[in-house]
């Protein structure tokens, strides 16, 4: 494995938030030179966005699995000699369900079987780096108003990423704060935890819970199922504003759901 860091000096503010965005990438595939020409491109991509970025490199899946480091992105190519992509990528998602996974292949119709993977991108080589670089435009469009707030839970001062966050319980002039795997209790209202929160994918659900939509397993007109299991009641005074938004968050993050539903339109 071998990493690049590039160190921008000053800092420059990138994105609606007025916060600088650090990443971390991995690309992993088989042949080193495409890897070796698509380094330059993606620096080059980092530099003109005033983006701090890592960007490690792996030319097999066992050894991307073999890294303990959480990547924001990865570029996976879906054929490889020994493991191959697919099943990489199966093993990522049971430890970070949250990364970017971008598909590269020279086999275009094995394209249904990576969504199964919640793939945020599908490429077929060559690589067209103008489409590369929309998709990672998409991604902080959708992931990269995530940052760091400092609340205060159960008497501490607790530093917490708004991506950690399942959900908002309100708790008259208290709120509880729902991670995957504990719940803190703030002591400040809902509302004003709220407004210290990414507005693209924290939505109001009813009076009482925001939901973060990157958890949602499945919902109906009652209720929204969360990926930790929990279940939160959807208002009807907030079911059809709460599906629109959801729409619309989810054709962004799935370029194939806004291609079915352009082809629904088309009829």
């Amino acid at each position: 494995m071998e990493q690049e860091n590039i160190i921008l000096e000053p800092k420059v503010i990138y994105h609606l938030k007025k916060r600088v965005i650090s990443m971390r990438m991995a690309i992993c595939d088989d042949d080193k030179k495409l890897i070796q020409d698509m380094r330059p491109h993606i620096f080059e991509y980092a530099n003109k966005r005033r983006l701090d970025l890592i960007v490690d490199q792996f030319f097999s899946g066992e050894e991307l699995l073999a890294s303990t480091t959480k990547y924001d992105v990865i570029i996976l190519d879906f054929q490889m000699d020994g493991m191959d992509g697919l099943d990489t990528a199966r093993t990522l998602r049971t430890r970070n369900n949250n990364c970017a996974i971008i598909f590269l292949t020279s086999f275009p119709h094995f394209v249904y079987e990576a969504f199964e993977v919640n793939t945020f991108r599908f490429f077929e080589k060559p690589l067209n780096y103008d489409k590369l670089f929309s998709a990672l435009d998409d991604y902080f469009e959708m992931y990269g108003n995530d940052y760091p707030i400092l609340l205060q839970c159960n008497r501490e001062n607790i530093n917490i990423n708004t991506n950690e966050i399942v959900f908002l319980e309100a708790m008259n002039k208290n709120c509880l704060i729902h991670l995957e795997k504990e719940t803190l209790q703030c002591a400040k209202t809902m509302a004003i935890v709220r407004k210290q929160l990414p507005k693209l994918h924290f939505y109001k659900v009813n009076r009482a819970f925001i939901i973060n939509f990157n958890f949602i397993a499945k919902y109906d007109n009652d209720n929204i199922i969360l990926k930790n299991g929990d279940e939160v009641h959807i208002s009807r005074n907030y079911l059809t504003s709460f599906k629109n938004a959801y729409r619309n968050y989810s054709d962004l993050k799935n370029p194939r759901r806004l291609e079915q539903r352009s082809e629904q339109w088309d009829r």
